[in-house]
């Protein structure tokens, strides 16, 4: 609905509005796909060297003006620049804007144009406007102008007495209707160029993560190359898709989701194998460890249990109970039979899958347990909870090894490497930690500019860390310099886990 001051009256398009809306677009159907993906995202690193020097907020308004100045270039292209500042007013701030620009919103919400000439001459040089890659990949180089006008403390002064006594966008929100059925649309949010699926077979580095949108993505690593591209975007949950085990000799991933399924994905034929539901009512799975040549899986619930799960009969065989809460992180040695857990009831268990019971109970965190790691060579285990320290357990005389504290750093997710003596911890801070084993110190922090850090991976023989954020990034450093190599692109909610190809297992 239009708002209650607004002069005019609500722009509703007609399917055949929309249709002449898309034919004015139609040419970005020609456009390389593989290649508008590769400059969206390297947009994420431009760098302008004529912002180089200014303070946060003069660079915004510098963006910002850069952004009025499209809107002049394109009106001046059909001779109505004398309209500039009148197509700011109704909030068309930029190329963004002009791009969903119809016959119908010109008509009903700006009738100083009255000229019909104009008025289709306007229409078609926006829709034309896009042509040009430095409005085409504005906002992927320098931002949203809409948030910009909010974040900029110039922006705002100049628009408050311009919203107060000019009335301006008053009603913007309508001009957006062409974007929103468009953005919408599964293919504009989820697609992989035909190309980048198929250069699968050129790459043997990798990484993967899941989101809470039930999606496994898929990324090569390419040395020089900041932002690879996504080769595998595949949802395979219906809700999030807490956690995931996979083969990278096989490419084949097991995940895991709140819709209670699991599902066994081939990677390199982008094909599900087998889904396996249990119809436990309000049963969600939250963790998953398999061998998946041996074709068996367990899985933790929100009940607290473990089960055990055959791939080949689709048939859950028995369940490992002991648990009082949610069971988070499972990790299982198959040859020895022996499944290490830890839970909400704040404990980790040991569980022997020939009896099948419970070994032993682990007591030691004062919250819900979170994250865990296992080393089973060394018998080791290491586990985190919703408090600031972390726990080293010696899993065959089942006992408390070592405690390091951890304050102001509540551990969310970390890996360890006993050979080195190391290891790394992410936390809400959005700071990953490297920690000596062997002092219980600190060593240092890497700045990974998340608002949390949710999951990580390490290869502690290359030097490579791989984390997973809240805001929905996924991004690989060097372990001993801090640098970023990678930013991971395509994600748009939070993620859950992520997981790299090691030299090692």
């Amino acid at each position: 609905m239009p708002p209650i001051d607004s002069e005019t009256p609500e722009v509703i398009l007609s399917e055949a509005e929309v249709q002449q809306w898309l034919q004015g677009i139609a040419w970005e159907k020609d456009l390389d796909e593989q290649r508008e993906h590769r400059l969206l995202r390297e947009g994420l690193f431009w760098h302008d060297e004529r912002l180089d020097g200014l303070s946060d907020d003069d660079r915004m308004w510098e963006i910002i003006k850069m952004s009025f100045l499209q809107v002049a270039k394109v009106l001046d292209s059909v001779g109505c620049v004398q309209y500039f500042e009148y197509f700011l007013g109704r909030g068309i701030m930029g190329a963004k804007h002009l791009r969903l620009l119809t016959v119908k919103y010109v008509e009903t919400k700006m009738p100083r144009i009255k000229d019909p000439t104009e008025r289709e001459a306007i229409v078609a040089a926006a829709a034309r406007c896009m042509q040009d890659e430095e409005m085409r990949f504005f906002e992927a180089r320098y931002g949203d102008v809409d948030r910009l006008v909010l974040d900029c403390q110039h922006a705002r002064r100049f628009l408050s007495e311009k919203l107060i006594h000019e009335k301006w966008m008053i009603d913007q929100y309508d001009l957006t209707a062409p974007l929103h059925l468009e953005t919408s649309r599964f293919h504009t949010k989820w697609a992989v160029p035909a190309a980048d699926k198929e250069s699968f077979h050129e790459f043997d580095d990798w990484v993967a993560a899941t989101s809470c949108d039930g999606f496994l993505f898929l990324w090569p690593i390419i040395e020089g190359d900041r932002v690879p591209p996504v080769v595998r975007c595949r949802q395979l949950h219906s809700a999030p898709c807490v956690d995931f085990s996979i083969d990278w000799d096989r490419m084949e991933a097991l995940t895991c989701g709140l819709d209670g399924k699991v599902s066994l994905y081939d990677l390199q034929k982008d094909s599900v194998k087998t889904e396996v539901r249990d119809n436990q009512p309000n049963q969600l799975l939250l963790c998953v460890d398999c061998d998946l040549e041996l074709g068996k899986a367990a899985v933790g619930t929100n009940f607290g249990c473990i089960k055990l799960l055959d791939l080949q009969t689709k048939q859950f065989l028995m369940s490992l109970l002991g648990h009082k809460d949610h069971c988070r992180k499972i990790a299982v040695e198959w040859d020895e039979n022996i499944v290490v857990s830890c839970s909400w009831d704040s404990n980790v268990h040991i569980y022997d899958l020939r009896s099948p019971k419970l070994v032993h109970c682990l007591a030691g965190h004062n919250a819900n347990c979170c994250a865990l790691h296992v080393d089973f060579n060394k018998h080791v285990a290491m586990s985190s909870a919703n408090e600031y320290r972390f726990l080293m357990w010696d899993l065959r005389q089942r006992k408390l090894l070592e405690t390091y504290e951890s304050p102001g750093h509540n551990v969310n997710c970390l890996h360890m490497d006993l050979e080195t003596g190391k290891m790394a911890s992410g936390s809400d801070d959005g700071l990953v930690k490297i920690w000596d084993l062997e002092t219980g110190e600190w060593e240092r922090s890497l700045d990974c500019m998340h608002d949390m850090t949710l999951a990580l991976d390490a290869d502690w023989e290359r030097g490579r860390l791989v984390t997973a954020s809240w805001d929905y990034n996924v991004d690989l450093w060097d372990l001993k310099t801090g640098e970023h190599l990678n930013h991971f692109f395509k994600p748009r909610r939070c993620m859950t886990q992520v997981r790299m190809k090691k030299l090692k297992s």
